[in-house]
């Protein structure tokens, strides 16, 4: 009997929607910060608090947008938070001060963690249960390839001073958006589970499900350790005088995580996901290793290539194991729960190393981060490895 199909229409679609959410975001998060130093007379440090207020008021709504998408129509939440996305764009064009784009950019991410949340849960329904974990490491490459595009994009328009233009082409994205989500098909979910849903008030396990913890506590641990990349290694680049090499680092990153992630889907359908996870998580600890030692830019290319395999391969796979570990109407729960853990970690983790970092120097920064990683391995073989969700203890629930 062959495998189930992978690439529907709507698995297409789904995908779509969700690069062009993420080339909005990464537009925005390289063409705003310049526009507000070099046009609004903003420093630095407000600079940084648009993607903090962004990411919060995403935070906060997640687990309510879990709750709305794992009891209501699903495909109806798409639409609305897809116009809503569309209504946010309209406003960059016109906002002339600080305080009005602080504003915005909070109810922004309020309609962002919204349809996050939305999608990666539809994606989780539209994609055979036998080839989740391969469908997610594919539908999470969409994210990856807007990672490379976007700042791109946006960079390249912010230093011609093209802001409007910038912000017109994040309209026309979120117009396609909307299309997209009216003519996707959602599998609808059974009245009783909806029932289930809607019955309970909102409680402690609307926010943290605790099949999916042990998981997204790995997440966290993780995405803590590779904000110290995110955030700190183009600075210590530039100390050092190794900005090409840093400009490598992230190109092959994104090259080898976009050659793996796929393959890495694969095996962890076929041969379980601990298998995967704990070579991933090695291999970062490696990465991240080579960047603590005194560089050179072969050291800091090298590193990029591992760490690419090893840190963009196994987050996928993280998802594969907090949405399987619940129930089939706790999905979007799930989902909140995942790209919350992941936020979280990337907003403390950049706070905290960079305290390390204006202290004790950028390598603390990486030397911090190679401690997280084995603190993650640990965690993830205490708390979720014993876990046997490639036995599939759920998947009669999704049958």
């Amino acid at each position: 009997m062959g495998k189930p199909k992978l690439w529907t229409k709507d698995f297409i679609n789904i995908t779509t929607i969700s690069f062009f959410i993420f080339l909005a975001f990464y537009i925005l998060l390289t063409a705003l910060p310049i526009q507000l130093t070099k046009e609004f007379g903003g420093g630095a440090d407000q600079a940084g608090l648009l993607l903090t207020l962004f990411l919060i008021a995403a935070i906060v709504i997640r687990p309510f947008a879990g709750k709305w998408v794992s009891g209501g129509s699903q495909k109806k939440i798409l639409i609305y938070s897809a116009a809503a996305f569309f209504v946010a764009t309209l406003f960059y064009p016109f906002v002339s001060n600080i305080w009005a784009l602080y504003i915005l950019r909070i109810l922004h991410g309020i309609t962002f963690g919204i349809i996050t949340t939305v999608k990666g849960t539809i994606s989780a329904e539209i994609i055979p249960d036998s080839r989740r974990g391969e469908g997610l490491s594919w539908f999470s490459l969409a994210m990856g390839l807007a990672m490379v595009v976007g700042p791109v994009i946006g960079l390249n328009l912010a230093n011609i001073r093209a802001y409007n233009t910038a912000y017109i082409l994040c309209i026309v994205i979120s117009v396609v958006n909307i299309i997209l989500s009216m003519v996707i098909h959602v599998p609808e979910q059974k009245q009783s589970e909806k029932a289930s849903i809607a019955s309970k008030g909102f409680n402690l396990n609307d926010l943290v499900d605790k099949k999916a913890a042990p998981f997204a506590l790995v997440v966290f641990i993780l995405a803590c350790a590779y904000s110290g990349i995110a955030s700190f290694l183009a600075l210590y680049a530039q100390e050092i005088d190794l900005v090409k090499a840093a400009s490598t680092f992230f190109i092959l990153y994104a090259g080898l995580m976009f050659v793996f992630r796929p393959f890495t889907g694969v095996w962890a359908d076929r041969y379980g996901a601990n298998k995967i996870v704990y070579p991933c998580i090695i291999l970062f600890a490696i990465g991240m290793v080579m960047l603590s030692l005194p560089q050179t830019a072969v050291i800091m290319i090298v590193a990029g290539a591992i760490i690419g395999i090893g840190y963009g391969s196994v987050t996928p796979i993280l998802q594969t194991q907090v949405i399987s570990s619940v129930e089939k109407h706790r999905v979007g729960i799930a989902n909140s729960l995942f790209f919350n853990s992941m936020d979280l970690g990337m907003a403390i983790g950049a706070f905290v190393l960079g305290i390390a970092a204006n202290s004790f120097g950028y390598s603390s920064v990486f030397i911090s981060g190679i401690v997280l990683i084995v603190v993650g391995g640990f965690a993830y073989f205490a708390l979720a490895g014993r876990k046997k969700t490639e036995d599939r203890h759920v998947v009669e629930e999704y049958n």
